[in-house]
């Protein structure tokens, strides 16, 4: 019987692997912005001084998000406030600030590096911004130039995603190395090359990352140890490439069995200990998923995840979470340095991918990020929490614009959402001097739930059941 190839689904927009050219041929009634977005991108280009006097923040206009040595002619600063000195890579890594990895997926591109300079402007002293492409999604030149205008980035990473090749370890869609992630990432036809590696690093560098990874390959839960072993006997080598002033990092991805399961964990955990020549780790995770924007609410890898970042910060070593979304923010109360978030589902959820048909005519749902809750809902249920006493108002740049624009606008929901979770992640290091972290996030949760208490009935899926597994684990 002929394997039948998944339509689109609307609904969920998890996107497992979809370059950015299949995702605009799936979503041409957003031609992947709106006219609401699109004068975003139209207002006038406005300035910000950063605090060292070395150059100067756009926050507004196309080139939001950049960072420019001097103010183009006729240009004068905003207001009275200046932005925070770009950090370093190094410092970054560091941890003193946690970071907030955005991830350049095929929707909303352009207006990424806008929200991530706002989030700068404003938050930027209590977080660090980074962010990520994936190789296989986009041709190089517009990564590079992404990265370019994504100058407020402290960290910039290409992703190989090389996982792609791993589908018998992984649950992937079918084909999951289509013709146009070869275009993108030639890399991923010739693993079995002596100079593969290489050929995996240059094309980092050639977008212009600055924090390197090793390839990613998938370890395998059924045959763990030779598994483990392959993978850090690559990773050896492709730190062996690096040059001068590079940095990389030891990039794994697992199945949720190896954090989920005992045996698989402390196996996994003593091999990181003994691999002390990488002091930044990268984990992408994949677990199951019924509902995109949703947390996991598997106890046992919440406890795993715990543990993997108790050892990172046990031992001085920055641990970057990709693709974990609220999950990745609830590891930072453990020790995480940092995670990563982007616009679709398959950019919060490294989800297993489960065939699913999606219904003719289908539309796109109207999610809306409630900050006060850490949840994603429809946005009906969003108009009925607003007449809830004691409900706050979300303070973000794109609200105003969002809630009064009709149809719905998906861009600037993405924004607002993006947005949203940087500043969720600056408060954590903001209420971080009474007890740290772990004891800012367990506020946070804490009044999230009392707040819950006593709610009118919301749409199906929109009630946080992750908010009960959470509490617990803290």
């Amino acid at each position: 019987m002929a394997h039948e190839e998944p339509e689109p689904m609307p609904e969920d927009v998890l996107d497992w692997l979809g370059d950015e050219d299949s995702i605009a041929r799936e979503i041409d009634e957003e031609q992947l912005q709106d006219e609401a977005a699109n004068a975003w991108l139209a207002a006038e280009e406005a300035y910000v001084p950063l605090d060292d006097g070395h150059g100067y923040l756009a926050v507004g206009g196309t080139d939001a998000g950049s960072v420019v040595s001097a103010l183009p002619a006729g240009s004068s600063p905003i207001g009275k406030t200046t932005a925070p000195a770009i950090s370093s890579r190094d410092d970054a890594l560091m941890g003193d600030r946690p970071v907030y990895l955005v991830h350049r997926g095929g929707r909303y591109a352009d207006l990424l590096p806008m929200v991530m300079g706002d989030l700068h402007h404003k938050k930027g002293r209590s977080l660090t911004v980074g962010t990520v492409a994936g190789l296989p999604s986009a041709k190089p030149g517009k990564i590079a130039s992404f990265f370019d205008q994504a100058s407020v980035a402290a960290l910039r990473i290409a992703d190989p995603q090389c996982y792609r090749l791993d589908e018998k370890v992984l649950r992937l869609p079918p084909n999951p190395i289509g013709k146009r992630a070869l275009e993108y990432a030639p890399y991923l036809s010739s693993a079995e090359e002596t100079d593969w590696l290489r050929g995996v690093l240059d094309a980092q560098r050639a977008v212009g990352a600055n924090l390197l990874l090793t390839s990613g390959r998938a370890l395998n839960p059924d045959d763990p140890q030779n598994s483990l072993d392959s993978t850090f006997q690559e990773a050896d080598q492709a730190l062996a490439l690096t040059e001068r002033g590079e940095r990389v990092a030891l990039n794994l991805t697992i199945p949720a069995r190896w954090l989920a399961v005992g045996p698989l964990r402390n196996r996994l955990l003593d091999e990181i200990l003994e691999q002390d020549q990488f002091d930044v780790l990268y984990v992408r995770i994949q677990w199951a998923q019924t509902k995109a924007f949703t947390p996991t609410e598997d106890a046992d890898l919440l406890m795993g995840i715990r543990r993997l970042a108790n050892l990172c910060q046990d031992e001085g070593r920055s641990l970057l979470l990709p693709q974990t979304g609220l999950t990745g923010w609830f590891a930072l109360a453990h020790g995480a340095t940092g995670y990563g978030i982007g616009v679709s589902g398959s950019d919060q959820c490294f989800a297993e991918y489960a065939f699913r048909r999606g219904r003719p005519g289908q539309q796109q749902a109207q999610r809306y990020f409630e900050k006060q809750m850490l949840h994603t809902i429809d946005s009906s249920s969003h108009d009925v929490l607003r007449t809830v006493p004691g409900y706050l108002d979300c303070d973000c740049s794109y609200c105003p614009s969002l809630l009064e624009t009709q149809p719905w606008s998906h861009p600037l929901a993405a924004l607002h959402h993006i947005f949203s979770m940087g500043a969720l992640t600056a408060r954590v290091q903001e209420d971080s001097t009474r007890g740290g972290r772990h004891a800012a996030v367990r506020r946070i949760v804490s009044a999230a739930r009392r707040w819950l208490n006593g709610l009118p009935p919301l749409g199906s899926g929109d009630a946080p059941r992750h908010l009960a597994v959470w509490d617990q684990a803290l």
